[in-house]
């Protein structure tokens, strides 16, 4: 699969209309209103210069994602993909050429409510579960985060809520978006497939049910080329809330690690 037919079907999965999970809903209000006294504090966006190279060549992008707060003493979650991507493991490399590699580096948080952005470093990646952890490196004041060991688990059928932060353009304020537990597979690792989209995921009362992301490396490898659309493997993958705590509690005994380490 080129690298172009991979982003080309991680924006499809981004773009797919979110409606199952709302079908059963007439009124979000308190949902939305308790998500965001609970927790819109502990979201926080990142934003951090990736350096590509290929075949010797280096290009420069800055980038954002969103991230949680997840300690009181400045320890974030973001997604492993917004640290490091090495890209022959995507399928994208040229027979006889180096493939790409993608690394992080200059990452700077920007808390809620405040218009400084503070700089943190990484701590530790975890390529299996698809998740990275930084550290602010000055954190100042009291910090909203997320209690992970306060978590309930996710199974088929439940709904659940991400948090996410606009942009500036939007005044970066807190949205948030249902989504639906589709399935569970334990190929090759036990995982939750799930429409919805990036980042933390809540229960309607606010407790942490697991992370979602993209799993570029599925995408990847999925042949569908022909006419068939079939569409089941179409779906986010869900880190189950207890493997996150228990990773994110050996990140939280770690030094801060190098860009790309």
């Amino acid at each position: 699969m080129t690298l172009v037919r991979l982003i080309a079907l991680a924006a499809l999965l981004l773009a797919a209309p979110h409606v199952s999970a709302a079908e059963p809903f007439d009124d979000y209000r308190e949902v939305y209103r308790d998500l965001v006294q609970q927790h819109s504090d502990a979201i926080v966006t990142v934003k951090f210069v990736m350096s590509v190279t290929n075949s010797g060549n280096e290009q420069r992008i800055e980038d954002r994602t969103q991230a949680v707060m997840v300690s009181a003493d400045g320890l974030l979650v973001v997604p492993e993909r917004a640290v490091s991507v090495d890209f022959s493991k995507l399928g994208a490399a040229t027979p006889g050429q180096a493939s790409p590699v993608a690394k992080s580096s200059d990452f700077r948080v920007r808390l809620a409510d405040t218009e400084d952005w503070l700089p943190a470093d990484l701590v530790t990646r975890d390529g299996e579960l698809g998740l990275a952890w930084l550290r602010l490196r000055n954190p100042v004041g009291k910090l909203g985060f997320v209690d992970l060991s306060q978590g309930i688990k996710a199974e088929p059928g439940m709904v659940f809520f991400s948090l996410l932060r606009t942009s500036d353009e939007w005044g970066g304020v807190p949205v948030f978006r249902p989504g639906l537990v589709l399935g569970e597979t334990r190929s090759p690792t036990y995982r939750l497939m799930v429409d919805g989209v990036p980042g933390i995921a809540f229960s309607h009362d606010g407790k942490p049910m697991g992370y979602v992301d993209i799993d570029l490396g599925a995408l990847a490898r999925q042949g569908g080329t022909g006419l068939g659309l079939d569409l089941a493997d179409m779906a986010l993958r869900m880190t189950p809330i207890d493997k996150v705590a228990a990773a994110t509690a050996q990140a939280a005994k770690l030094p801060v690690a190098g860009a790309g380490d």
